[in-house]
C-alpha cells in the first residue's frame, strides 16, 4: 500500500468538488472516496477507494460522516486533504484478458 500523502484540490467558485464521501464516526466506517464525478477538480488526484485521514487540520478519523461534508463544503477554493491510497487502489487497472466465462446474471 502507498505511503499517506497530502492532496490539494483548486475550484472556481462554488464549483463542486467532484467527490462522494463515503462513511464516518457515526457509520463506524473510516472516511473514503466512494466515487470520482469525471472533468470535476477530484479527477486524476482522488482515487475510488481513498481513505481519507486528514481535511485540512482535522483528523478525520474523530469527523462524523456530517462534519466532514460541512468541512469540505466550507472549504473555500481550496481543499487540502491527508489521503492513504485504498487497498482497491492497487487493482484499480486490472482487466480481464480472454473470454468471460461466467456471469452474475442467469440466463432462462
Amino acid at each position: 500500500m502507498a505511503a499517506p500523502h497530502t492532496v490539494m484540490l483548486q475550484r472556481r467558485g462554488h464549483e463542486p468538488w467532484g467527490f462522494r464521501l463515503q462513511g464516518g464516526r457515526d457509520f463506524r466506517m473510516e472516511l473514503s472516496v466512494k466515487k470520482i464525478m469525471p472533468g470535476s477538480p477530484a479527477e486524476g488526484q482522488l482515487h475510488q477507494g481513498d481513505v481519507i485521514m486528514s481535511i485540512g487540520q482535522h483528523r478525520a478519523h474523530d469527523l462524523t460522516h456530517m462534519q466532514a461534508q460541512q468541512l469540505i463544503k466550507n472549504a473555500g477554493s481550496s481543499l487540502q486533504l491527508g489521503i492513504q491510497a485504498g487497498a482497491n487502489a492497487d487493482f484499480a487497472n486490472i482487466k480481464p484478458k480472454g473470454p468471460i466465462k461466467f456471469s452474475p446474471w442467469r440466463q432462462r
